[in-house]
């Protein structure tokens, strides 16, 4: 499969499902942890340049990861729409879609964030996911993965050789990458702290017992699913 991110005409008002391709009836919005990092934790390596922000390969061998449903509580918002509208106001800077100019909730999102723990990488997988999802593209019998970026760049990988400098490859810019079989996709363009998902029947337990969070969008759900109904995937790990 090339690259594909499922925007749409309206991706405030019409379904992700009717946006898929026609085998796929499950879809879902995956959301990156954020990161802690050890308690004064530096690298003389930065992924930013004009702030210090750990690269990939720290990320992944230091770095825990602080799920959202953790700060939703500490934000004392009341439901996860409200954490991912804080979250994407933070990320945008309170700019786009009117959905996310929240200056109110971003605050309260970011008085909650601790010393030495960092915002999810945008416009790519987190790296603290990749094992995970992985799991779920080979759960029913995968031998290799397939990718193709926003940019063309594509390429094969075998289950038994992905090292890290695979998982960073896999991790570094907007993406598609399926099984073998297609039976799963997962895809993620830019400006979000989250991943879609797609599958061609329910994968909710799959995605649970791998321990994902996120949200299951219903048949009337839009990408821009804050204002719509959701189910919320509840972690079984």
């Amino acid at each position: 499969m090339k690259f594909f991110y499922p925007l749409g005409d309206d991706s405030e008002k019409d379904p992700l499902l009717n946006e898929l391709p026609d085998q796929y009836k499950f879809a879902a919005s995956l959301f990156f942890p954020f990161v802690k990092m050890p308690d004064g934790w530096k690298s003389e390596e930065s992924y930013g340049h004009h702030a210090y922000y750990p690269i990939r390969e720290d990320i992944f061998k230091y770095g825990k990861p602080i799920v959202w449903e953790d700060l939703r509580k500490k934000c004392g918002f009341s439901s996860m729409a409200e954490m991912s509208i804080a979250a994407t106001a933070l990320l945008t800077g309170c700019m786009g879609r009117e959905l996310y100019r929240r200056p109110d909730l971003m605050n309260r999102l970011e008085n909650v964030l601790e010393e030495d723990v960092y915002t999810p990488f945008e416009d790519s997988i987190s790296i603290l996911l990749i094992d995970a999802l992985i799991k779920v593209l080979v759960s029913k019998g995968a031998k290799r993965l397939r990718y193709h970026t926003l940019y063309d760049e594509q390429g094969i990988c075998e289950i038994e050789e992905i090292d890290l400098e695979a998982k960073l490859t896999l991790c570094s810019d907007p993406i598609t990458i399926t099984d073998e079989n297609e039976d799963f996709v997962l895809s993620c363009f830019f400006d979000e702290w989250a991943v879609k998902f797609f599958a061609k029947e329910d994968a909710t337990n799959v995605l649970a017992e791998n321990g994902l969070e996120g949200i299951i969008f219903t048949d009337k759900t839009p990408i821009v699913w804050e204002n719509h109904p959701y189910h919320v995937i509840k972690n079984t790990t």
